[in-house]
C-alpha cells in the first residue's frame, strides 16, 4: 500500500485490518488436577472446532487467521465479514456440542465443561501468518476484559448444568450483526448490561442458548445492573438528599420527651403548634392536640 508523502500525514499510519473474534474459557478450570489440565487444554480447542463442524462452518473454520490458547480456553480471529456465523449458529452448535460429549467426559472422571464466550469485532494486527505479535490492539482487550467480567461470569453461576454456554457480546459486534440483521437473531434474545473490569467499561449484550435455573426466574441481569440501572445509581449517588423541614420533621414525631429537668429552666424550644405541658415530674413535649398530662 503506497504511504502518503505530504509531511502534514508524517506518524499517520493505516488502521489494521478488522476480524471478528472470539474467546472461549472453561468454569472451574482451575479446580481441576494438573493431570486433567494437560488433557483439557488439547480438548478445548478441539471442541471448538467441532462446534463450527456440527453448525456447517468447516470453512469458515479454516479461515482462522490467528488462534492463541490461553490454557483454560482459546481464543480466534476470523474476517470481519464472518462475525454474525460466531453468533448464529456457532453458539447454538457449542452448547450442542458440550452437551452431547457431557456423558463420556463424566464417564472418563472429567468435570462437566461449561463455557463463556466472548465476541467482538475490530482492528487488530494480523500478519496472515499467526505470529506472536497478531490479534494486538484495543478489540482484542475488550474481548478478553468482557470474558472476565461479573455479567457473564454470574450466567452460568445461576444456571443449572444444562447450561453449557454463556456468551456475551461487545456493543460493536452487537449492533453490526444483530441489530444489522445479518445473524438473523431477534435482538430480544440478547439482554444489555454494563460491563466493567479492571479500567474497561462498556456496553455488552448478554446471550445464552440453553437458559435455565436462576436465568428463567430472575432473569440475565439479576446479579448485574443493566446499563439504565447503572446509569440510574449514578445519577442517585451525586444528587443531594433533599432539605429537611425542621418544623415538618418534629411534627413527624407522635411523642417528644424529656427525661428530667432540675434546677434553673431558662426557655425550652419545642414545636410552635404543639402544647407544652408543665408540672410536676417529667416533662413531656407533644404535637398531639389530645395527649393527656403525665404527672
Amino acid at each position: 500500500m503506497t504511504t502518503p508523502h505530504d509531511p502534514r500525514s508524517v506518524g499517520v499510519r493505516d488502521l489494521p485490518p478488522y476480524r471478528s473474534m472470539l474467546v472461549v474459557d472453561m468454569k472451574d478450570y482451575s479446580g481441576t488436577t494438573s493431570r486433567d489440565q494437560a488433557h483439557l487444554n488439547v480438548l478445548i480447542p478441539e471442541i471448538l472446532e467441532s462446534a463450527f463442524t456440527r453448525g456447517g462452518l468447516t470453512s469458515v473454520w479454516s479461515e482462522i487467521s490467528f488462534r492463541d490458547s490461553t490454557g483454560d480456553g482459546y481464543a480466534i480471529g476470523l474476517p470481519a465479514e464472518r462475525l454474525p456465523f460466531l453468533l448464529n449458529p456457532l453458539l447454538g452448535a457449542l452448547q450442542d456440542e458440550l452437551a452431547e460429549r457431557g456423558r463420556p467426559l463424566s464417564a472418563a472422571g472429567f468435570p462437566a465443561i461449561r463455557m463463556r464466550v466472548s465476541v467482538s469485532i475490530g482492528p487488530v494486527t494480523d500478519s496472515g501468518e499467526n505470529g506472536v505479535g497478531d490479534g494486538a490492539g484495543a478489540a482484542r482487550v475488550e474481548l478478553h476484559r468482557l470474558l472476565d467480567s461479573k455479567p457473564v461470569r454470574h450466567l452460568l453461576t445461576n444456571s443449572a448444568e444444562v447450561t453449557k454456554v454463556a456468551a456475551i457480546v461487545s456493543a460493536r459486534a452487537y449492533d453490526d450483526a444483530v441489530v444489522g440483521g445479518y445473524s438473523q437473531e431477534d435482538s430480544s434474545l440478547y439482554v444489555e448490561v454494563a460491563a466493567e473490569v479492571k479500567t474497561y467499561q462498556g456496553r455488552a449484550y448478554l446471550r445464552v442458548p440453553v437458559p435455565s435455573g436462576d436465568l428463567l426466574k430472575r432473569g440475565f441481569g439479576s446479579e448485574s445492573p443493566t446499563v439504565a440501572e447503572e446509569q440510574a445509581n449514578k445519577r442517585a449517588a451525586v444528587t443531594p438528599a433533599p432539605a429537611t423541614n425542621q418544623a415538618n420533621d418534629h411534627s413527624q414525631n407522635r411523642r417528644g420527651g424529656i427525661g428530667s429537668i432540675s434546677g434553673t429552666v431558662h426557655s425550652i424550644i419545642t414545636d410552635p403548634t404543639a402544647p407544652v405541658h408543665t408540672g410536676q415530674g417529667h416533662l413531656y413535649l407533644s404535637n398531639e392536640p389530645d395527649s393527656k398530662e403525665h404527672r
